[in-house]
């Protein structure tokens, strides 16, 4: 059911009614419901946000998808079971310990191509959330920098990392099995770091799209036609 000729605050009203009925129960303080019920103003801090953050839009979905590649990467190089590291532990097999190790180093070097990607779109992004996440990554770098540093990688000054792939590919596995493999101080570290990127980065995109999807059709900030494209959304 569409709405019409209605002003904001009758139309904040419409929405409270019409979510908090459906739904039964009180609204979480968080949800995009009480947001929209106790903002009321066209210049609200809260919306303001929302809209500089759409501008970056595309720079947050190449962040979320960074870090997902990236997080999937480290949680292969360190699974318990199937981790190369694992299998090189596992075999006499001088080869194959070898095919290990090369396995290792390209999947250790398309982990760092994908932090990088994701080190890059976070810093256009913007935002203080995004800045605590460089702080906080770049505090982990600076912890294992000598245990990085002997497989050639190192961080430069913007937050990504150099890799040098000859040094990369010359180093032991067991000695990157120390750094990366299961129960590695590093790669658990990084795991969860890159976990709570994931999640909050992947709230950001959700919130951003639903904004974008009501936001107004000439491209100008309008609070009645965000608020009225949430509420036709939802009825």
């Amino acid at each position: 059911m569409k709405v019409t000729g209605m002003n904001s605050a009758d139309l904040v009203s419409a929405l409270y009614d019409n979510t908090t009925q459906s739904s039964g129960k009180k609204k979480d303080s968080n949800s995009i419901e009480n947001l929209l019920t106790s903002n009321m103003t066209a210049n609200n801090p809260a919306m303001a946000q929302l809209a500089r953050k759409a501008e970056n839009k595309d720079f947050y979905k190449k962040a979320l998808s960074a870090a997902e590649q990236s997080d999937e990467l480290l949680r292969q190089l360190s699974d318990e079971k199937k981790s190369v590291f694992v299998k090189a532990a596992d075999t006499q097999d001088e080869q194959e310990r070898e095919d290990y190790q090369t396995q290792a180093a390209k999947d250790i070097a398309s982990m760092l191509n994908s932090y990088n990607t994701m080190i890059s779109n976070l810093m256009e992004a913007g935002g203080r959330a995004n800045k605590n996440f460089l702080s906080d990554l770049h505090a982990i770098m600076k912890d294992h920098d000598s245990e990085l540093s002997a497989f050639g990688i190192s961080e430069n000054e913007d937050g990504t990392l150099a890799l040098d792939a000859e040094t990369l590919a010359a180093a032991d596995i067991d000695a990157l099995a120390e750094v990366f493999g299961p129960d590695a101080g590093f790669s658990q570290e990084l795991t969860a770091q890159m976990d709570t990127i994931v999640q909050k980065t992947a709230t950001t995109v959700d919130t951003l799209q639903i904004y974008s999807t009501a936001y107004s059709n000439s491209g100008s900030y309008s609070q009645y036609d965000y608020l009225k494209g949430i509420y036709d959304l939802k009825a």
